[in-house]
């Protein structure tokens, strides 16, 4: 759950550049070296996903909540993000839940 922070803060120019910035107001190299730390810091949960359905293994529990909540703004930010195909099976895996599609997976303002 820490881990999330982390993805949070490299994160946090991203979204608030993007999305809560005026586009006269918005810092392009801050947006692009959040991105470019966003997606280096996703190689791990790519990797940690290679052959399992969830953070921790095949069952959905706490561990992937705080994680997909912040890879949600990731995928809703309008930016160029690189393929991390086991990262984004595993967000269409949050996506099939319910209360992941009526809680997060809402429109970014």
């Amino acid at each position: 759950m820490d881990w999330a922070f982390t993805f949070q803060n490299a994160m946090r120019n991203v979204f608030w550049g993007l999305i809560r910035t005026p586009p006269e107001k918005r810092d392009l190299k801050a947006i692009e070296e959040g991105r470019k730390r966003s997606a280096e810091l996703l190689a791990i949960p790519e990797s940690v996903l290679s052959g399992r359905q969830f953070i921790t293994g095949n069952k959905f529990t706490m561990g992937d909540i705080p994680l997909g909540c912040e890879i949600q703004r990731w995928m809703r930010v309008p930016i160029e993000r690189p393929s991390f195909p086991n990262v984004e099976a595993w967000f269409e895996r949050l996506r099939a839940r319910p209360a992941f599609l009526k809680i997060v997976d809402i429109p970014l303002s």
